[in-house]
Protein backbone atom coordinates (compact mmCIF):
# COMPACT_ATOMS: atom_id res chain seq x y z
CA UNK A 1 0.00 0.00 0.00
CA UNK A 2 3.07 1.97 0.90
CA UNK A 3 4.22 1.56 -2.49
CA UNK A 4 1.29 2.93 -3.97
CA UNK A 5 0.95 6.06 -2.47
CA UNK A 6 4.68 6.81 -3.54
CA UNK A 7 4.11 6.41 -7.27
CA UNK A 8 1.39 8.02 -7.28
CA UNK A 9 2.35 10.78 -5.61
CA UNK A 10 5.58 10.60 -8.50
CA UNK A 11 3.05 10.24 -11.28
CA UNK A 12 1.18 13.66 -10.25
CA UNK A 13 4.95 15.69 -9.75
CA UNK A 14 5.99 14.37 -13.34
CA UNK A 15 2.96 15.50 -15.00
CA UNK A 16 3.22 18.94 -14.05
CA UNK A 17 7.04 19.17 -14.69
CA UNK A 18 6.62 20.11 -18.33
CA UNK A 19 4.53 23.16 -17.49
CA UNK A 20 6.23 24.77 -14.62
CA UNK A 21 9.30 26.35 -14.05
CA UNK A 22 12.15 25.01 -12.23
CA UNK A 23 11.70 26.99 -9.34
CA UNK A 24 8.26 26.44 -8.86
CA UNK A 25 9.02 23.08 -9.62
CA UNK A 26 11.64 23.02 -6.60
CA UNK A 27 9.22 24.23 -4.54
CA UNK A 28 6.17 21.74 -5.61
CA UNK A 29 9.00 19.31 -5.25
CA UNK A 30 10.21 20.49 -1.68
CA UNK A 31 6.15 20.83 -0.73
CA UNK A 32 5.61 17.02 -1.96
CA UNK A 33 8.66 15.87 0.20
CA UNK A 34 7.54 17.26 2.92
CA UNK A 35 3.71 15.89 1.92
CA UNK A 36 5.52 12.21 1.11
CA UNK A 37 7.43 12.28 4.69
CA UNK A 38 4.03 13.48 6.62
CA UNK A 39 2.15 10.70 4.35
CA UNK A 40 4.92 8.01 5.31
CA UNK A 41 4.85 9.29 8.83
CA UNK A 42 1.18 9.27 8.77
CA UNK A 43 1.54 5.78 7.57
CA UNK A 44 4.05 4.52 9.56
CA UNK A 45 2.25 5.74 12.72
CA UNK A 46 -0.65 3.85 11.37
CA UNK A 47 0.91 0.70 10.82
CA UNK A 48 2.43 1.17 13.87
CA UNK A 49 -1.08 1.88 15.70
CA UNK A 50 -2.58 -1.11 13.89
CA UNK A 51 0.13 -3.54 14.87
CA UNK A 52 -0.19 -2.42 17.95
CA UNK A 53 -3.95 -2.59 18.15
CA UNK A 54 -3.17 -5.66 16.45
CA UNK A 55 -0.81 -6.52 19.73
CA UNK A 56 -3.36 -5.48 21.94
CA UNK A 57 -6.05 -7.35 20.36
CA UNK A 58 -4.62 -10.56 20.06
CA UNK A 59 -3.40 -9.80 23.54
CA UNK A 60 -6.99 -9.47 24.59
CA UNK A 61 -7.75 -12.44 22.39
CA UNK A 62 -5.23 -14.68 24.16
CA UNK A 63 -6.46 -13.25 27.72
CA UNK A 64 -10.09 -13.88 26.72
CA UNK A 65 -8.79 -17.37 25.16
CA UNK A 66 -7.25 -17.99 28.34
CA UNK A 67 -10.76 -16.90 30.25
CA UNK A 68 -12.71 -19.01 28.08
CA UNK A 69 -10.70 -22.29 28.12
CA UNK A 70 -10.30 -21.65 32.47
CA UNK A 71 -14.22 -20.44 32.12
CA UNK A 72 -14.94 -24.02 30.12
CA UNK A 73 -12.86 -25.79 32.33
CA UNK A 74 -14.24 -24.20 35.37
CA UNK A 75 -17.82 -25.23 33.68
CA UNK A 76 -16.66 -28.49 33.32
CA UNK A 77 -16.16 -28.97 37.28
CA UNK A 78 -19.01 -27.05 38.02
CA UNK A 79 -21.19 -28.70 35.85
CA UNK A 80 -19.33 -32.11 37.73
CA UNK A 81 -20.10 -30.70 40.95
CA UNK A 82 -23.89 -29.89 39.50
CA UNK A 83 -24.40 -33.42 38.54
CA UNK A 84 -23.24 -34.76 42.11
CA UNK A 85 -24.83 -32.03 43.80
CA UNK A 86 -27.55 -33.05 41.90
CA UNK A 87 -27.22 -36.89 42.75
CA UNK A 88 -26.14 -35.96 46.44
CA UNK A 89 -29.68 -33.77 46.46
CA UNK A 90 -31.32 -36.49 44.95
CA UNK A 91 -30.05 -39.07 47.26
CA UNK A 92 -30.58 -36.61 50.37
CA UNK A 93 -34.14 -36.09 49.33
CA UNK A 94 -34.89 -39.66 49.12
CA UNK A 95 -33.43 -39.99 52.62
CA UNK A 96 -35.49 -37.09 53.62
CA UNK A 97 -38.47 -38.67 52.46
CA UNK A 98 -37.29 -41.86 53.91
CA UNK A 99 -36.53 -40.50 57.49
CA UNK A 100 -39.81 -38.27 56.75
CA UNK A 101 -41.86 -41.21 56.65
CA UNK A 102 -40.38 -42.73 59.56
CA UNK A 103 -41.04 -40.14 61.93
CA UNK A 104 -44.44 -40.14 60.57
CA UNK A 105 -44.48 -43.45 61.53
CA UNK A 106 -43.06 -43.25 64.81
CA UNK A 107 -45.19 -39.95 65.56
CA UNK A 108 -48.36 -42.10 64.93
CA UNK A 109 -47.03 -44.77 67.00
CA UNK A 110 -46.18 -42.24 69.54
CA UNK A 111 -49.55 -41.21 69.86
CA UNK A 112 -51.50 -44.34 69.73
CA UNK A 113 -49.19 -44.74 73.23
CA UNK A 114 -50.02 -41.54 74.49
CA UNK A 115 -53.65 -42.50 73.63
CA UNK A 116 -53.42 -45.67 75.48
CA UNK A 117 -51.11 -43.67 78.40
CA UNK A 118 -53.70 -41.81 79.04
CA UNK A 119 -56.10 -44.56 78.98
CA UNK A 120 -54.06 -46.52 81.85
CA UNK A 121 -53.70 -43.61 83.57
CA UNK A 122 -57.56 -43.03 83.70
CA UNK A 123 -57.86 -46.82 84.59
CA UNK A 124 -55.00 -46.28 87.52
CA UNK A 125 -56.99 -43.36 88.77
CA UNK A 126 -60.12 -45.47 89.11
CA UNK A 127 -58.16 -48.60 90.42
CA UNK A 128 -56.38 -46.43 92.93
CA UNK A 129 -60.44 -44.94 94.27
CA UNK A 130 -61.42 -48.76 93.82
CA UNK A 131 -58.13 -49.49 96.13
CA UNK A 132 -58.73 -46.79 98.46
CA UNK A 133 -62.64 -48.05 98.80
CA UNK A 134 -61.03 -51.29 99.27
CA UNK A 135 -58.72 -50.91 101.76
CA UNK A 136 -61.38 -48.42 103.77
CA UNK A 137 -63.69 -51.64 103.09
CA UNK A 138 -60.52 -53.80 104.46
CA UNK A 139 -60.19 -51.60 107.50
CA UNK A 140 -63.60 -51.90 108.23
CA UNK A 141 -63.67 -55.46 107.61
CA UNK A 142 -60.64 -56.04 109.84
CA UNK A 143 -61.99 -54.21 112.71
CA UNK A 144 -65.57 -56.35 112.67
CA UNK A 145 -63.19 -59.45 112.31
CA UNK A 146 -61.59 -58.05 115.67
CA UNK A 147 -64.67 -57.73 117.10
CA UNK A 148 -66.00 -60.97 116.18
CA UNK A 149 -62.72 -62.83 117.20
CA UNK A 150 -63.07 -61.29 120.39
CA UNK A 151 -66.79 -61.91 120.66
CA UNK A 152 -66.03 -65.42 119.57
CA UNK A 153 -63.44 -65.84 122.46
CA UNK A 154 -65.91 -64.41 125.03
CA UNK A 155 -68.82 -66.65 123.50
CA UNK A 156 -66.25 -69.87 123.49
CA UNK A 157 -64.97 -68.67 127.11
CA UNK A 158 -68.87 -68.35 128.20
CA UNK A 159 -69.58 -71.84 127.05
CA UNK A 160 -66.49 -73.27 128.35
CA UNK A 161 -67.80 -72.42 131.61
CA UNK A 162 -71.36 -73.59 131.41
CA UNK A 163 -69.60 -76.68 130.21
CA UNK A 164 -68.12 -76.58 133.62
CA UNK A 165 -70.99 -75.78 135.70
CA UNK A 166 -73.36 -78.28 134.38
CA UNK A 167 -70.31 -80.41 135.37
CA UNK A 168 -69.74 -79.58 138.54
CA UNK A 169 -73.92 -79.09 139.14
CA UNK A 170 -73.86 -83.01 137.76
CA UNK A 171 -70.75 -84.79 139.03
CA UNK A 172 -72.97 -86.62 141.47
CA UNK A 173 -73.96 -88.42 138.27
CA UNK A 174 -71.96 -91.53 136.75
CA UNK A 175 -70.37 -91.25 132.99
CA UNK A 176 -72.31 -93.88 132.56
CA UNK A 177 -75.80 -92.04 133.35
CA UNK A 178 -74.76 -88.46 131.43
CA UNK A 179 -71.76 -87.52 130.02
CA UNK A 180 -71.30 -83.36 129.06
CA UNK A 181 -69.33 -82.18 126.11
CA UNK A 182 -68.49 -79.91 123.46
CA UNK A 183 -69.13 -79.63 120.10
CA UNK A 184 -69.29 -77.13 117.39
CA UNK A 185 -69.19 -74.71 119.77
CA UNK A 186 -72.61 -75.94 121.65
CA UNK A 187 -72.00 -77.65 125.17
CA UNK A 188 -73.80 -81.44 124.93
CA UNK A 189 -76.01 -83.31 127.98
CA UNK A 190 -76.24 -86.66 126.79
CA UNK A 191 -78.42 -88.56 129.16
CA UNK A 192 -78.50 -92.59 128.53
CA UNK A 193 -82.16 -94.54 128.63
CA UNK A 194 -80.95 -95.93 132.00
CA UNK A 195 -81.07 -92.62 133.66
CA UNK A 196 -83.74 -91.14 132.45
CA UNK A 197 -86.88 -94.04 131.47
CA UNK A 198 -87.70 -97.32 131.66
CA UNK A 199 -87.16 -99.26 128.22
CA UNK A 200 -89.73 -98.13 125.69
CA UNK A 201 -91.69 -95.52 128.30
CA UNK A 202 -91.55 -92.04 128.32
CA UNK A 203 -91.94 -91.18 131.72
CA UNK A 204 -88.94 -90.05 133.22
CA UNK A 205 -87.33 -91.79 136.05
CA UNK A 206 -86.68 -89.81 139.70
CA UNK A 207 -83.64 -89.92 139.51
CA UNK A 208 -83.59 -88.48 135.64
CA UNK A 209 -86.00 -85.67 136.69
CA UNK A 210 -83.28 -84.65 139.84
CA UNK A 211 -80.66 -84.88 136.72
CA UNK A 212 -82.52 -82.32 134.76
CA UNK A 213 -84.00 -79.73 137.32
CA UNK A 214 -80.15 -79.47 138.62
CA UNK A 215 -79.32 -78.33 135.03
CA UNK A 216 -83.07 -76.42 134.58
CA UNK A 217 -81.91 -74.01 137.84
CA UNK A 218 -78.42 -73.60 135.87
CA UNK A 219 -80.07 -72.80 132.21
CA UNK A 220 -82.74 -70.24 133.85
CA UNK A 221 -80.00 -68.21 134.68
CA UNK A 222 -78.20 -68.21 132.03
CA UNK A 223 -80.19 -66.53 129.16
CA UNK A 224 -78.20 -65.96 126.46
CA UNK A 225 -78.70 -69.98 125.05
CA UNK A 226 -81.35 -71.92 123.23
CA UNK A 227 -82.16 -75.25 124.35
CA UNK A 228 -82.31 -78.11 121.85
CA UNK A 229 -83.91 -81.28 123.25
CA UNK A 230 -83.55 -84.30 121.04
CA UNK A 231 -85.12 -87.90 121.40
CA UNK A 232 -82.90 -90.57 120.14
CA UNK A 233 -83.58 -95.22 120.51
CA UNK A 234 -82.01 -97.83 118.58
CA UNK A 235 -82.74 -99.82 115.34
CA UNK A 236 -84.72 -101.85 117.52
CA UNK A 237 -88.61 -102.11 116.45
CA UNK A 238 -90.74 -100.48 113.50
CA UNK A 239 -89.30 -96.99 112.59
CA UNK A 240 -92.35 -94.87 112.96
CA UNK A 241 -92.67 -96.29 117.12
CA UNK A 242 -88.96 -95.05 117.70
CA UNK A 243 -90.31 -92.06 116.43
CA UNK A 244 -92.99 -92.08 117.97
CA UNK A 245 -91.31 -92.85 121.72
CA UNK A 246 -88.05 -90.81 121.05
CA UNK A 247 -90.93 -87.21 120.48
CA UNK A 248 -92.79 -87.87 122.85
CA UNK A 249 -89.36 -88.66 125.56
CA UNK A 250 -88.34 -84.86 124.60
CA UNK A 251 -91.50 -83.43 125.19
CA UNK A 252 -91.68 -85.20 128.80
CA UNK A 253 -88.10 -83.34 129.45
CA UNK A 254 -89.53 -80.17 128.14
CA UNK A 255 -92.42 -80.87 130.21
CA UNK A 256 -89.87 -81.10 133.86
CA UNK A 257 -88.16 -78.23 132.37
CA UNK A 258 -91.18 -75.88 132.05
CA UNK A 259 -92.69 -76.93 135.37
CA UNK A 260 -89.45 -77.42 137.32
CA UNK A 261 -87.81 -73.90 136.63
CA UNK A 262 -88.34 -70.84 134.74
CA UNK A 263 -87.15 -71.32 131.59
CA UNK A 264 -88.77 -69.40 129.16
CA UNK A 265 -90.72 -71.84 126.84
CA UNK A 266 -89.87 -69.82 123.47
CA UNK A 267 -86.22 -70.65 124.39
CA UNK A 268 -86.21 -74.22 123.96
CA UNK A 269 -87.28 -76.47 120.98
CA UNK A 270 -88.03 -79.94 120.83
CA UNK A 271 -87.67 -82.94 118.45
CA UNK A 272 -87.89 -86.70 118.17
CA UNK A 273 -84.83 -88.15 116.21
CA UNK A 274 -85.59 -91.92 116.17
CA UNK A 275 -83.00 -94.14 115.26
CA UNK A 276 -81.83 -92.22 112.60
CA UNK A 277 -79.16 -90.29 114.49
CA UNK A 278 -77.09 -93.31 116.40
CA UNK A 279 -73.81 -91.82 118.38
CA UNK A 280 -73.03 -96.14 118.03
CA UNK A 281 -73.02 -99.03 116.43
CA UNK A 282 -76.70 -100.58 116.73
CA UNK A 283 -75.41 -103.93 115.75
CA UNK A 284 -73.93 -104.70 119.68
CA UNK A 285 -75.77 -104.14 122.88
CA UNK A 286 -73.29 -101.82 124.22
CA UNK A 287 -74.05 -99.56 120.87
CA UNK A 288 -77.92 -99.60 120.98
CA UNK A 289 -77.73 -98.74 125.02
CA UNK A 290 -75.70 -95.75 124.10
CA UNK A 291 -78.23 -94.43 121.41
CA UNK A 292 -80.62 -94.57 123.52
CA UNK A 293 -80.91 -91.38 124.83
CA UNK A 294 -81.84 -87.40 125.28
CA UNK A 295 -79.47 -85.07 124.41
CA UNK A 296 -79.69 -81.55 125.62
CA UNK A 297 -78.00 -79.43 122.72
CA UNK A 298 -76.68 -75.43 124.53
CA UNK A 299 -76.61 -73.13 121.83
CA UNK A 300 -75.11 -69.80 122.75
CA UNK A 301 -77.26 -66.87 120.90
CA UNK A 302 -75.36 -65.40 118.15
CA UNK A 303 -77.60 -62.27 117.52
CA UNK A 304 -74.44 -60.12 118.06
CA UNK A 305 -72.20 -62.31 115.99
CA UNK A 306 -74.58 -62.29 112.96
CA UNK A 307 -75.40 -58.24 113.48
CA UNK A 308 -71.73 -57.47 112.71
CA UNK A 309 -71.19 -60.35 109.93
CA UNK A 310 -73.80 -58.19 108.05
CA UNK A 311 -72.65 -54.85 108.53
Amino acid sequence: MRKIVILGFTVLLLIPSCLVSKKKYDNLYAENQKIKDSSEYVIDKTIYDCKKQKQAYEDSLSRNKNIIDSLIIETGKLSKDTSHLSSSLANALNEYNKKQKILNETEARLNKKMELIKRLTKEQEIKSKEIDSLRTSLEEKQKRLASLEKMIAKNKAEVNKLKNIINDALKSFDNSELNVYLKDGKVYVAMEEKLMFKTGSSEIDKRGKEALIKLGKILEKNTDTEILIEGHTDNTGPDKYNWKLSTERALSVVDILTKNTNIKPSRITASGRGMHKPAADNNTETGRQKNRRIEIILVPKLDSLYKIMNE
